[in-house]
């Protein structure tokens, strides 16, 4: 595959995967980076990066009621985290934040509550971009240390 090919396949599996939980993101990531050339690896962690925000930003869309979630298990959860953050801002920024950067509480639901309270969008791209971009360059190392370690 062309350098073009892998790059936006990775952007494209990271927006799915940012809008359908079951698409593991990270395991594509350690797949693509392991057989990848060396000099891909930080241009695919920007493309992963990249997708996820810009699916992470249709989520929040959601969460300002633009566009329309299946009623059930999610919207129950989404209802607890705001009221959550609508209690605590600072705290709820914090919170994203940690989502954004290691998954807990899971970023589908953060993204969502986040625009029910109508985080600032700025705020929540930025923390997106950042977390996401530190999560998925420490997920891009796994297979150099995997060598490292015991290759």
């Amino acid at each position: 595959m062309t350098f073009v090919a892998v790059w936006l396949t990775t952007f494209a599996i990271c927006v799915l995967g940012s809008l359908v939980p079951v698409v593991n993101t990270e395991i594509y990531l350690l797949s693509a980076v392991a057989l990848s050339p060396r000099s891909y690896v930080l241009p695919l962690v920007i493309a992963a990066t990249l997708g996820q925000t810009v699916g992470k930003i249709a989520m929040y869309y959601v969460g300002l009621g633009v566009l329309k979630l299946p009623a059930g298990r999610v919207q129950r959860g989404l209802e607890a985290t705001q009221a959550k953050l609508e209690a605590r801002p600072l705290w709820g920024k914090l919170v994203f934040f940690c989502s954004s950067l290691v998954g807990l509480p899971p970023l589908y639901v953060m993204a969502i509550a986040a625009g029910a309270v109508r985080m600032n969008i700025v705020f929540f791209v930025v923390a997106c971009l950042v977390g996401r971009f530190i999560h998925f360059a420490v997920v891009a190392m796994v297979p150099d240390l995997w060598n490292r370690l015991f290759g």
